[in-house]
């Protein structure tokens, strides 16, 4: 609401302004009493604009011409009794790490997670604490379950140090965009792996990750018969028509590896999907697979 406020008061304050009907729109003209209805338009003179202003600044100590709401609920807790209206969640930050040893390096510290005393699935901590971190390899991982195996499922990698980092969603608290500005930070030279399901959503997810070099999924000789098992997914893959319009829309434009071309060919074909889950419980095999044609490089 108070972004809706925002916008019309900074738009020519002076002159009469007009907006859809809508619920946001019902609920400033019935809390502030400012504005009316006319043609089935939401309508507002210059004075409804100043009165509309100066009512927020009485309520919250901010003007909407000029500030934006607080990002945090913490700052929020200076101006409001609901800290909820901060323009952010408090978790919107927050991102979920892991170490293939056991052990976080960032910020110049070796951080000990003690993964043999209690399995987890790593540290929940805040992105922009971060300055620096110090592994080589950064592996991003779709299923938040994938994340308390991080010690003891042996991936295809040489790098025993390698860094797990969750994706997000909007229930654990860990944030996908916070997951992606982390990456946008430090990948640039590093090596960036996605290890998502193997359907299109989870190659979507790999093929738009900063600095993506190689996609973790099965062997490919393997990939049929996984489409073709009990386990595999149907109904995922045709929720999927988003992802799946842009995987084709890249392989039209021959941007898309020759195995992943294979691999999207192989499930539109077969018309399922193969998830993590299913990946661990079946031992499935892994390897990685070079995501688009324009990255080059060896496996670390």
């Amino acid at each position: 609401m108070y972004q809706w406020i925002s916008a019309l008061v900074k738009h020519k304050p002076e002159q009469a302004s007009s907006r859809p009907i809508s619920q946001l729109g019902r609920q400033v003209l019935e809390h502030y009493h400012c504005g009316h209805i006319r043609n089935n338009r939401l309508m507002f003179g210059a004075e409804d604009k100043r009165r509309l202003r100066q009512r927020i600044k009485d309520e919250l100590g901010l003007d909407p011409f000029t500030e934006q709401l607080p990002d945090s609920r913490l700052e929020m807790a200076q101006y409001h009794a609901n800290e909820k209206l901060a323009a952010k969640p408090a978790s919107d930050d927050h991102l979920l790490l892991n170490s293939a040893d056991g052990i976080l390096r960032v910020n110049g510290e070796q951080i000990q997670l003690h993964p043999q005393r209690l399995t987890s699935a790593g540290l929940l901590c805040l992105n922009s604490s971060i300055q620096t971190i110090e592994h080589q390899t950064l592996v991003v991982i779709e299923n938040l379950a994938i994340m308390a195996l991080c010690h003891d499922w042996q991936l295809p990698l040489t790098d025993s140090q390698a860094l797990w980092v969750y994706r997000g969603d909007h229930k654990s608290g860990a944030k996908a965009q916070a997951c992606r500005e982390f990456v946008e930070r430090f990948g640039s030279d590093k090596t960036v792996i996605v290890f998502s399901d193997m359907d299109p959503k989870g190659l979507e997810i790999a093929l738009t990750m900063p600095y993506v070099d190689y996609w973790l999924g099965p062997e490919q000789k393997a990939w049929r018969t996984c489409l073709q098992s009990r386990l595999a997914n149907c109904e995922g893959f045709d929720l999927q028509s988003g992802a799946l319009a842009y995987l084709e829309r890249l392989a039209n434009e021959q941007r898309l590896a020759g195995a992943l071309n294979q691999l999207l060919l192989c499930m539109k074909e077969e018309r399922s999907s193969y998830r993590q889950e299913h990946m661990v419980s079946q031992q499935a095999k892994l390897a990685l697979f070079m995501v688009a044609l324009r990255k080059q490089g060896n496996p670390p």
